[in-house]
């Protein structure tokens, strides 16, 4: 069966979404979403040291996520 596509955008709303249970957004984080062979991966944009441990959780859950969703990239 075909995951449900998600553009980045949206991903990234789901991803904000899924991570409230490592605690509140940080201040001056980002996340990018790119396309890599048939997946998507992502790049965690951080400014304080301290913040590193949100950062691992938050690529787990991105990790999980990727098992449920395609990146619907524009043709």
């Amino acid at each position: 069966m075909p995951k449900p596509k998600k553009t980045a955008a949206e991903l990234q709303k789901i991803i904000r979404e899924a991570a409230a249970i490592a605690g509140p957004w940080p201040k001056n984080m980002s996340v990018i979403i790119y396309s890599l062979d048939d997946s998507w991966r992502v790049i965690v944009s951080y400014s304080d040291p301290a913040q590193t441990p949100f950062r691992d959780r938050l690529m787990e859950i991105c990790r999980g996520l990727a098992h449920f969703y395609d990146l619907d990239e524009p043709a």
